[in-house]
């Protein structure tokens, strides 16, 4: 359940997304609600708040689908903001004003054969959410022992757009050539569950949205001269999808929680996993039916439903994809 303050954060996103979940929603987003900033210290020009409230923000950005890499760029600004109360200020702590102002927007590589030697980054990583649009990537390379997060400028980089189904999100194809990298971090681990769990948060709210809009469509479209909500195995079908959404956002919320202070790395490392994959599986099934409930409409390309079908499809398949997913929560839980 959401503190007062969360409450209200939430109010406020849901309300700003409504008016301008359009492409150039960016400004404003950073500008005038500074939502980049939420974990960012206020030192560096950040609200000094936490985890929980980038989930807010991340669930209601991805109820409306928001074509702008906010979920990527806020956790970025968490994890560097994480690293440098760990490590102390280092050179990447300046990147945190332009990401809290919204100058910067970034992307996480984390997948891929990336490897530093000299202050320098080598490797190649595809399907980089976000990745397109980022002025700056948080990577995760290795020299053999070292397994460690690493920042390194977009101009610095050889970025080549990649085609893919979900059109209001990019993905890009990201190379580094000696690429001059900052070390940001050594929480790489933490990094890659962290991205999983706002994954599922951004789908549980996505999956609530799809409920949402369908159920008001059934209330609505008339047929046999009643509201076809009315018909018993619509409400059925609506029923069930109900309790999926419920049990996607309390799985999303457990797993921030375990991200946050009272959490701890054995617990995330099962519910970062665990939490992406029920949340995103959920979303694509509740697509999946707001397509079907919709009837004819739903298979339009005017309708939004596609969007978010496409949405749950490519996001099953970021960071893990669900037998992957579903073997590593066993093995970390020790059932496998």
């Amino acid at each position: 359940m959401d503190t007062p303050e969360q409450a209200a954060l939430r109010e406020t996103v849901r309300d700003f997304c409504r008016k301008h979940a359009g492409p150039q929603a960016w400004a404003r987003l950073t500008g005038e609600l500074g939502l980049t900033g939420l974990a960012i210290p206020e030192c560096h020009g950040g609200a000094g708040a936490g985890l929980a409230e980038v989930a807010v923000a991340v669930e209601e950005t991805g109820r409306v689908l928001l074509p702008a890499p906010y979920l990527s760029t806020a956790l970025a600004g968490a994890v560097l903001s994480e690293d440098s109360a760990l490590l102390g200020e280092g050179e990447a702590t300046e990147f945190l004003p332009g990401i809290a102002s919204g100058a910067l927007r970034a992307a996480f590589v984390l997948l891929g054969s990336v490897t530093v030697a000299g202050g320098r980054l080598t490797g190649v990583a595809h399907h980089v959410l976000d990745g397109a649009e980022a002025d700056l990537f948080v990577v995760r390379a290795t020299d053999g022992a070292l397994d460690a997060l690493f920042a390194v400028r977009a101009a610095d980089a050889v970025v080549t757009p990649a085609g893919t189904l979900d059109e209001t999100r990019s993905q890009a194809t990201v190379e580094f050539r000696g690429s001059p990298a900052v070390l940001a971090g050594c929480a790489a681990e933490r990094a890659e569950e962290l991205l999983r769990v706002m994954l599922a948060v951004e789908s549980a709210g996505a999956a609530a949205h799809c409920l949402d809009v369908t159920v008001e469509y059934l209330k609505t479209r008339v047929q046999f001269g009643r509201p076809i909500g009315t018909f018993q195995a619509l409400r059925h079908r609506c029923a069930d999808l109900a309790v999926e959404v419920t049990s996607a956002r309390a799985t999303a919320y457990a797993a921030v929680r375990a991200a946050g202070p009272t959490g701890s790395p054995a617990e995330l490392a099962v519910l970062g996993p665990l939490a992406k994959r029920h949340c995103v599986d959920v979303f694509w099934h509740v697509a999946a039916e707001t397509v079907q409930l919709h009837g004819g409409i739903g298979f339009t390309w005017e309708h939004e439903a596609h969007r978010y079908l496409k949405r749950a499809k490519t996001s099953q398949l970021l960071h893990g994809n669900p037998v992957e997913l579903r073997r590593l929560v066993s093995q970390r839980a020790g059932l496998g």
